[in-house]
């Protein structure tokens, strides 16, 4: 089963590697599932490596365990072919700082602790979080599209289409959205 990003753009496998590190060619049906290539009908794989449906393939070849599934392709793991594709991903869609993410949950962890003790004061917070957390969304919408990113792709970010991206931000840059999209 493929691995999937957040964005949906990307579905990620472990791609089977021949002895001289080359890829073997889809099976006649087209099938090119790694374990299929234990030699039986076609080549022999020798090890694995991260696969992207974009075209990526990681470099690092991995060791391949024809009778173990889940240690060949190491879901979850620190090192493997899951854990090449996940820094792919980062790298092409971008990722949020781990100091980011550990900040936005403290204060939301933060924030539900209140509404236990203080109710009001808990929600006198989660209003200026709204808030500031609406105008840094603008901010970073509006510098993402001055830095030419397209609707789309600012969109992806937001979770919403283009269109929506177009209307909760805009602003326009009259050379690239009169000229077409960058």
């Amino acid at each position: 089963m493929p691995w999937v990003d957040e964005s949906r753009r990307h579905r990620g496998f472990p791609a089977a590697v021949l002895a001289d590190g080359s890829e073997p060619a889809p099976l006649p049906d087209g099938r090119t599932t790694w374990w299929l290539y234990n030699g039986a009908d076609g080549p022999r794989a020798s090890g694995v490596r991260g696969g992207c449906s974009c075209g990526w393939r990681g470099e690092q070849r991995h060791l391949l365990d024809f009778g173990d599934d889940v240690a060949t392709e190491a879901v979850g793991e620190a090192t493997g072919p899951y854990a090449d594709w996940e820094r792919h991903v980062e790298l092409v869609e971008g990722v949020v700082p781990h100091e980011v993410e550990k900040l936005i949950a403290m204060l939301v962890d933060r924030i539900c602790d209140l509404t236990d003790s203080t109710p009001y004061a808990a929600a006198r917070a989660a209003n200026r979080f709204e808030r500031a957390a609406a105008s840094t969304a603008l901010m970073a919408g509006r510098k993402a599209r001055s830095s030419m990113m397209t609707w789309e792709y600012i969109g992806r970010a937001y979770g919403c289409g283009a269109q929506e991206a177009r209307e909760r931000f805009g602003e326009t840059l009259d050379d690239v959205d009169h000229g077409g999209e960058v």
